[in-house]
Protein backbone atom coordinates (compact mmCIF):
# COMPACT_ATOMS: atom_id res chain seq x y z
CA UNK A 1 0.00 0.00 0.00
CA UNK A 2 1.53 3.18 -1.17
CA UNK A 3 1.11 5.08 2.55
CA UNK A 4 1.30 8.80 1.74
CA UNK A 5 -1.06 8.73 -1.10
CA UNK A 6 -3.93 7.01 0.44
CA UNK A 7 -3.00 9.36 3.92
CA UNK A 8 -3.51 12.17 0.85
CA UNK A 9 -6.16 10.99 -0.05
CA UNK A 10 -7.68 9.91 3.39
CA UNK A 11 -6.94 13.63 4.35
CA UNK A 12 -8.55 15.74 1.39
CA UNK A 13 -11.93 13.80 1.39
CA UNK A 14 -11.56 14.55 5.18
CA UNK A 15 -11.38 18.23 4.16
CA UNK A 16 -13.96 18.81 1.21
CA UNK A 17 -16.78 16.07 3.11
CA UNK A 18 -16.80 14.84 -0.48
CA UNK A 19 -14.41 12.29 -2.86
CA UNK A 20 -15.34 14.69 -5.64
CA UNK A 21 -14.26 17.54 -4.22
CA UNK A 22 -11.00 15.39 -2.05
CA UNK A 23 -10.25 14.25 -5.82
CA UNK A 24 -9.88 17.87 -7.44
CA UNK A 25 -8.21 18.94 -4.83
CA UNK A 26 -5.14 16.58 -4.74
CA UNK A 27 -5.39 16.42 -8.79
CA UNK A 28 -6.04 12.52 -9.45
CA UNK A 29 -9.72 11.50 -10.72
CA UNK A 30 -12.88 10.21 -8.45
CA UNK A 31 -12.55 6.71 -8.82
CA UNK A 32 -8.67 6.82 -7.77
CA UNK A 33 -9.30 8.65 -4.56
CA UNK A 34 -12.06 6.22 -3.49
CA UNK A 35 -9.53 3.29 -4.37
CA UNK A 36 -7.28 4.39 -2.04
CA UNK A 37 -9.16 5.22 0.67
CA UNK A 38 -10.59 1.71 0.38
CA UNK A 39 -7.22 0.07 0.68
CA UNK A 40 -6.97 2.69 4.02
CA UNK A 41 -9.86 0.85 5.43
CA UNK A 42 -8.91 -2.17 4.68
CA UNK A 43 -5.24 -1.94 6.27
CA UNK A 44 -7.03 -0.42 9.29
CA UNK A 45 -9.57 -2.70 9.64
CA UNK A 46 -12.58 -0.28 10.03
CA UNK A 47 -14.53 2.21 8.03
CA UNK A 48 -13.36 5.92 7.88
CA UNK A 49 -16.33 7.49 6.15
CA UNK A 50 -19.88 7.06 7.02
CA UNK A 51 -21.30 8.43 3.66
CA UNK A 52 -24.71 10.43 2.32
CA UNK A 53 -25.96 11.37 -0.87
CA UNK A 54 -24.38 14.67 -0.44
CA UNK A 55 -21.47 14.44 1.75
CA UNK A 56 -19.47 12.36 3.94
CA UNK A 57 -18.40 12.16 7.85
CA UNK A 58 -15.77 10.76 9.73
CA UNK A 59 -16.32 8.05 11.88
CA UNK A 60 -15.28 7.64 14.95
CA UNK A 61 -11.91 5.64 13.94
CA UNK A 62 -11.12 8.33 10.92
CA UNK A 63 -11.56 11.16 13.79
CA UNK A 64 -8.63 9.40 16.02
CA UNK A 65 -6.74 8.67 12.98
CA UNK A 66 -7.18 11.69 10.95
CA UNK A 67 -3.96 13.40 12.75
CA UNK A 68 -1.69 10.79 11.84
CA UNK A 69 -2.29 10.87 8.65
CA UNK A 70 -2.25 14.70 8.60
CA UNK A 71 1.36 14.24 9.79
CA UNK A 72 1.92 11.71 7.07
CA UNK A 73 0.97 14.10 4.48
CA UNK A 74 3.26 16.69 6.08
CA UNK A 75 6.13 15.39 6.69
CA UNK A 76 5.86 14.32 3.29
CA UNK A 77 5.89 17.63 1.80
CA UNK A 78 8.96 18.69 4.12
CA UNK A 79 10.97 16.00 3.23
CA UNK A 80 10.70 17.03 -0.91
CA UNK A 81 10.66 20.72 0.46
CA UNK A 82 13.74 20.03 2.00
CA UNK A 83 15.06 17.97 -0.85
CA UNK A 84 14.17 20.38 -3.46
CA UNK A 85 16.39 22.59 -1.33
CA UNK A 86 19.40 20.67 -0.89
CA UNK A 87 21.66 22.60 -3.52
CA UNK A 88 20.71 25.90 -2.50
CA UNK A 89 23.00 28.09 -0.79
CA UNK A 90 21.44 29.49 2.14
CA UNK A 91 20.45 34.03 1.12
CA UNK A 92 22.32 35.86 3.92
CA UNK A 93 20.47 38.67 4.16
CA UNK A 94 21.11 41.44 6.76
CA UNK A 95 17.98 43.25 8.25
CA UNK A 96 17.24 45.87 11.02
CA UNK A 97 18.37 44.07 14.84
CA UNK A 98 14.77 45.48 16.28
CA UNK A 99 12.43 43.10 13.95
CA UNK A 100 11.08 41.12 16.81
CA UNK A 101 11.94 37.13 16.56
CA UNK A 102 8.31 36.40 15.55
CA UNK A 103 8.37 38.69 12.32
CA UNK A 104 11.62 36.65 11.80
CA UNK A 105 10.40 33.64 12.49
CA UNK A 106 7.65 34.52 9.51
CA UNK A 107 9.66 35.71 6.85
CA UNK A 108 12.59 32.65 7.38
CA UNK A 109 9.05 30.68 6.83
CA UNK A 110 7.97 32.44 4.08
CA UNK A 111 10.98 31.65 2.38
CA UNK A 112 11.16 28.87 2.80
CA UNK A 113 7.25 28.30 0.96
CA UNK A 114 9.41 29.87 -1.88
CA UNK A 115 11.76 27.79 -1.66
CA UNK A 116 14.76 29.86 0.04
CA UNK A 117 16.66 28.81 2.54
CA UNK A 118 17.17 32.11 4.42
CA UNK A 119 19.43 32.90 7.03
CA UNK A 120 18.85 36.32 8.53
CA UNK A 121 21.55 38.64 9.70
CA UNK A 122 20.26 41.15 12.20
CA UNK A 123 22.23 44.27 12.53
CA UNK A 124 22.24 48.04 13.36
CA UNK A 125 21.98 50.55 10.21
CA UNK A 126 25.28 51.14 9.26
CA UNK A 127 26.55 47.85 9.62
CA UNK A 128 23.86 45.89 7.43
CA UNK A 129 25.39 48.35 4.34
CA UNK A 130 29.52 47.24 5.36
CA UNK A 131 28.13 43.56 5.39
CA UNK A 132 27.23 43.96 1.83
CA UNK A 133 30.59 45.58 0.80
CA UNK A 134 32.88 43.03 2.80
CA UNK A 135 30.62 39.73 1.73
CA UNK A 136 29.55 38.91 4.53
CA UNK A 137 26.02 38.94 3.58
CA UNK A 138 24.51 38.60 -0.21
CA UNK A 139 21.75 41.46 0.47
CA UNK A 140 20.47 44.00 3.41
CA UNK A 141 17.70 46.14 4.09
CA UNK A 142 19.49 49.45 4.39
CA UNK A 143 18.15 52.84 5.78
CA UNK A 144 16.68 54.84 2.56
CA UNK A 145 15.93 58.11 1.25
CA UNK A 146 12.14 58.24 0.67
CA UNK A 147 12.81 58.67 -3.55
CA UNK A 148 15.27 55.71 -3.67
CA UNK A 149 12.99 53.55 -1.16
CA UNK A 150 11.85 50.48 -2.45
CA UNK A 151 9.83 49.63 1.06
CA UNK A 152 8.50 52.57 3.35
CA UNK A 153 6.05 52.34 6.60
CA UNK A 154 4.50 54.85 8.62
CA UNK A 155 6.21 56.33 11.80
CA UNK A 156 4.23 57.29 14.97
CA UNK A 157 4.39 57.14 18.76
CA UNK A 158 3.99 53.84 20.55
CA UNK A 159 3.48 54.13 24.40
CA UNK A 160 1.15 52.24 27.18
CA UNK A 161 -0.40 55.86 28.07
CA UNK A 162 -3.78 56.78 27.70
CA UNK A 163 -3.62 58.58 24.59
CA UNK A 164 -5.95 55.70 23.29
CA UNK A 165 -5.38 56.18 19.86
CA UNK A 166 -5.67 60.21 19.39
CA UNK A 167 -3.15 62.16 17.43
CA UNK A 168 -0.59 63.49 19.77
CA UNK A 169 0.78 66.75 18.75
CA UNK A 170 4.63 67.51 19.56
CA UNK A 171 3.63 71.26 21.32
CA UNK A 172 1.33 69.13 23.20
CA UNK A 173 4.40 67.07 24.91
CA UNK A 174 6.11 70.86 25.07
CA UNK A 175 6.21 71.77 29.60
CA UNK A 176 4.28 74.00 30.79
CA UNK A 177 4.81 75.66 33.69
CA UNK A 178 2.85 74.07 36.63
CA UNK A 179 3.14 70.59 35.20
CA UNK A 180 3.77 67.74 37.77
CA UNK A 181 7.05 65.93 36.84
CA UNK A 182 9.56 66.09 33.93
CA UNK A 183 8.08 66.59 30.50
CA UNK A 184 7.40 63.67 28.24
CA UNK A 185 10.14 62.45 26.17
CA UNK A 186 10.31 60.57 22.52
CA UNK A 187 12.52 58.40 22.02
CA UNK A 188 14.34 57.11 18.72
CA UNK A 189 15.58 54.03 18.02
CA UNK A 190 19.08 53.83 15.68
CA UNK A 191 17.44 52.95 12.36
CA UNK A 192 15.48 56.25 12.49
CA UNK A 193 18.68 58.24 13.81
CA UNK A 194 19.01 59.82 10.50
CA UNK A 195 18.75 63.16 8.63
CA UNK A 196 15.25 62.15 7.06
CA UNK A 197 13.79 60.73 10.37
CA UNK A 198 15.65 61.93 13.76
CA UNK A 199 16.89 65.52 12.95
CA UNK A 200 13.47 66.48 11.02
CA UNK A 201 11.69 64.72 14.50
CA UNK A 202 14.21 67.42 16.84
CA UNK A 203 13.59 70.17 14.14
CA UNK A 204 10.04 70.17 14.63
CA UNK A 205 10.30 69.30 18.18
CA UNK A 206 12.05 72.54 18.59
CA UNK A 207 9.66 74.21 16.51
CA UNK A 208 6.74 73.11 18.59
CA UNK A 209 8.60 74.66 21.99
CA UNK A 210 9.78 71.21 23.15
CA UNK A 211 13.33 71.06 24.61
CA UNK A 212 16.27 69.51 23.17
CA UNK A 213 16.33 66.25 25.81
CA UNK A 214 12.85 65.43 24.79
CA UNK A 215 14.10 63.39 21.72
CA UNK A 216 16.34 60.88 22.94
CA UNK A 217 18.43 58.22 20.90
CA UNK A 218 18.79 54.87 22.43
CA UNK A 219 18.76 51.13 21.58
CA UNK A 220 15.39 49.57 21.64
CA UNK A 221 15.37 47.89 24.81
CA UNK A 222 16.36 50.81 26.92
CA UNK A 223 13.95 52.91 25.03
CA UNK A 224 11.21 50.05 25.53
CA UNK A 225 12.01 50.33 29.59
CA UNK A 226 11.93 54.07 28.94
CA UNK A 227 7.99 53.58 27.67
CA UNK A 228 6.54 51.51 29.82
CA UNK A 229 7.37 52.85 33.18
CA UNK A 230 6.10 56.10 32.29
CA UNK A 231 4.38 58.60 29.95
CA UNK A 232 7.09 58.79 27.21
CA UNK A 233 6.62 57.67 23.54
CA UNK A 234 8.49 55.35 21.25
CA UNK A 235 8.75 56.35 17.62
CA UNK A 236 8.00 53.25 16.18
CA UNK A 237 5.63 51.20 13.31
CA UNK A 238 2.45 50.41 13.79
CA UNK A 239 3.59 47.02 13.34
CA UNK A 240 6.28 47.32 15.63
CA UNK A 241 4.01 48.99 18.39
CA UNK A 242 1.58 45.32 18.42
CA UNK A 243 4.57 43.27 17.97
CA UNK A 244 6.22 45.09 21.42
CA UNK A 245 2.48 45.77 23.28
CA UNK A 246 2.32 49.07 22.53
CA UNK A 247 -0.67 51.46 21.70
CA UNK A 248 -0.17 53.02 18.38
CA UNK A 249 -0.74 56.74 17.93
CA UNK A 250 -0.51 59.15 14.61
CA UNK A 251 2.21 61.77 14.87
CA UNK A 252 -0.05 64.96 14.43
CA UNK A 253 0.98 67.29 12.30
CA UNK A 254 3.79 65.42 10.86
CA UNK A 255 4.23 62.68 7.89
CA UNK A 256 7.14 60.58 9.25
CA UNK A 257 8.29 57.68 7.87
CA UNK A 258 10.83 54.92 8.03
CA UNK A 259 12.40 53.91 4.26
CA UNK A 260 14.29 51.07 3.28
CA UNK A 261 16.19 49.97 -0.03
CA UNK A 262 18.17 46.89 -0.77
CA UNK A 263 21.68 46.64 -1.78
CA UNK A 264 23.41 43.80 -2.83
CA UNK A 265 26.90 42.94 -2.11
CA UNK A 266 29.20 43.77 -5.29
CA UNK A 267 28.48 41.74 -8.40
CA UNK A 268 24.82 42.19 -8.50
CA UNK A 269 24.14 38.14 -7.58
CA UNK A 270 21.59 37.41 -9.79
CA UNK A 271 20.03 34.68 -7.62
CA UNK A 272 19.69 36.86 -4.65
CA UNK A 273 17.94 39.55 -7.09
CA UNK A 274 15.53 37.00 -7.66
CA UNK A 275 14.90 35.48 -3.72
CA UNK A 276 14.85 39.01 -2.93
CA UNK A 277 12.04 39.59 -5.60
CA UNK A 278 10.25 36.50 -4.57
CA UNK A 279 10.41 37.96 -1.07
CA UNK A 280 9.51 41.55 -1.66
CA UNK A 281 6.06 41.20 -0.10
CA UNK A 282 7.04 39.39 3.01
CA UNK A 283 9.48 41.71 3.59
CA UNK A 284 7.34 44.10 3.22
CA UNK A 285 5.31 42.75 5.65
CA UNK A 286 7.99 42.44 8.31
CA UNK A 287 8.76 45.88 8.14
CA UNK A 288 5.37 46.98 8.70
CA UNK A 289 5.65 48.67 4.81
CA UNK A 290 3.50 48.59 1.62
CA UNK A 291 6.44 47.82 -1.11
CA UNK A 292 6.31 50.43 -3.81
CA UNK A 293 6.78 50.11 -7.66
CA UNK A 294 9.77 49.56 -8.78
Amino acid sequence: MDLENTCRAFVAVSERRSFTGGAAAIGVPQPVVSRRVAALETHLGGRLFDRTTREVFLTGLGSRLLPAAQRVVEAADDLRAAAAMREAPPLRLAIPEDLSPTVTATLIADARQAGIVLRPLPAPPARRAEMVRDSRADAALVVATTGAARWTAPLGWGGGGPDGGARVYLDELSPRRGDPGPPRRVWVTPEDDNALVGDALARHAAAAGCLPRQVRVAPLVPALAAVTTSADLLLCTPVQARELGLSWTSPGGLDLARAHRLELRPGDPVTATASIDALAEAIALALGAAELPT
